[in-house]
């Protein structure tokens, strides 16, 4: 596997200072500070798009939304509620001897 191809970028030098800072508190290299930063941010950028999109969205896409949340809420009530499954009890309910 090769190694990605790096490069260098002007930044001021208390960006730099900020980006070491913060990176150092979570143990990582100012470049892998640089790479999570940026994912985070991406990631972001695709929440806010969706929450857009679900905003924008027409009546009859909200409708088969609605429908579909129903039925898959519907499953919460399949009886598991009456089963234990705390560490002291098995798959089935009854406690360990």
């Amino acid at each position: 596997m090769s190694t990605p191809t790096q490069t260098t970028i002007k930044v001021p030098t208390q960006v730099r200072d900020d980006l070491n800072k913060l990176a150092a508190t979570e143990g990582r290299t100012a470049g892998s500070m640089v790479e999570k930063l940026l994912a985070d941010y991406l990631w972001r950028l695709e929440v806010e798009a969706a929450k857009k999109a679900m905003r924008e969205a027409p009546q009859e896409v909200w409708d088969e939304y609605m429908r579909e949340f129903e039925a898959w809420d519907a499953t919460l009530m399949d009886g598991l509620q009456d089963e234990s499954w705390d560490k002291d009890s098995s798959a089935n309910g009854s406690a360990s001897a």
